[in-house]
């Protein structure tokens, strides 16, 4: 509920001062509701000073299936969650990973708490990558990151073949391959940027912390194979071996869209690396 303090202001040009998305206002006008002084109007009302305006958003119903899966909270608010995602499950359902992902333990998590949410993944993470994760509950809270997703900041820890040294920037477009779920360095691709430093060396593997300037589908995979270290065990881009590799979101912060709050979360990595 909002008190009006202009003059005049059309309630549309107003909803822009809110930041609320167009799509959203189409919503809000199918299945919620605009009301000024209790009364129903139109985007086209004339707000005047002094008039109370209640914007009545419409419910988010959600047709994944609950599923119990244990969901490691680290932060919840009323329009956020961070989560500590396991390593090996996919973050929404798809034709190759239909059940068993998790935004069908979000759900069963919002059900179980009476939240009125579908889910919304500010960012998402590769089914075999683990770490902290950014959840919005409402596509309004969703939109508000969206708008600028450069400010929520990424880091991550991961363990490569070979002995990495020092520090530097990948700096180097990716596609997708043809026919693949595999990225590939094309001039073609959308531009991706990577930071990457040396934590330590742990016998013929190295411990690397990586900042991502951009958020390409498996990015720090194929920048990192592109220079000649692939991640252990991550075989699709060139790994010796074939197995569960290494690769965690271990800081996430951004900059609270309603309480305008700094907010960052940290954890300690598998291998107990501290700065």
């Amino acid at each position: 509920m909002r008190r009006i303090i202009q003059e005049k202001i059309i309630l549309k040009d107003y909803l822009k001062t809110l930041d609320i998305s167009k799509a959203m206002i189409k919503r809000i006008k199918n299945h919620g509701d605009f009301l000024v002084n209790g009364q129903h109007v139109t985007v086209r009302y004339l707000l005047q000073k002094d008039d109370v305006l209640n914007i009545i958003f419409p419910l988010e119903l959600s047709c994944i299936e609950p599923d119990d899966i244990p969901l490691k909270i680290v932060y919840e608010d009323e329009y956020y969650l961070v989560i500590d995602k396991q390593a090996n499950i996919p973050c929404i359902p798809t034709k190759r990973y239909p059940h068993h992902t998790l935004a069908n333990g979000l759900i069963k998590y919002f059900n179980d708490h009476h939240i009125l949410a579908t889910v919304h993944l500010v960012n998402r993470l590769d089914k075999e990558t683990q770490g902290l994760m950014l959840i919005a509950k409402d596509s309004r809270s969703h939109y508000l990151l969206s708008q600028d997703i450069k400010q929520v900041k990424r880091v991550y820890h991961c363990l490569v073949e070979g002995t990495l040294k020092g520090e530097g920037i990948i700096d180097s477009p990716i596609a997708k391959a043809h026919d693949s779920i595999k990225r590939i360095i094309s001039k073609d691709g959308k531009e991706a940027r990577t930071y990457y430093r040396v934590l330590k060396n742990i016998e013929d593997k190295t411990l690397v912390e990586c900042i991502l300037d951009t958020g390409r589908t498996h990015q720090i995979r194929v920048h990192l194979s592109s220079i000649g270290y692939p991640l252990a065990g991550d075989q699709l881009y060139g790994a010796k071996e074939n197995t569960l590799f290494y690769l965690d979101s271990v800081e996430l912060s951004f900059v609270h869209p309603y309480t305008k709050e700094f907010l960052e979360f940290k954890k300690e990595d598998k291998y107990d690396c501290k700065d």
